[in-house]
């Protein structure tokens, strides 16, 4: 199986929360975390709220282009 591709990655974001349940073959989208700290804490939370659906959550890295807001002239 191939690795998950980012979604409409949002600038400021340095990872990605994806989710996939047992019926689906391919992950979706859930959420953007800003550092380690929110994502662990989101994983968790959402671990929680999804519990006993067979759920099944991937972190992605998102491109370090992406970690900060774009600078506008």
């Amino acid at each position: 199986m191939t690795l998950p591709k980012m979604y409409e990655p949002i600038y400021g974001q340095r990872f990605q929360i994806l989710v996939r349940f047992k019926e689906d073959r391919n992950f979706e989208h859930c959420d953007y975390a800003k550092d380690k700290a929110e994502k662990d804490y989101l994983c968790g939370e959402y671990q929680l709220a999804y519990r006993g659906m067979g759920a099944e959550f991937k972190v992605i890295e998102l491109p370090k282009k992406y970690w900060s807001e774009p600078t506008t002239p």
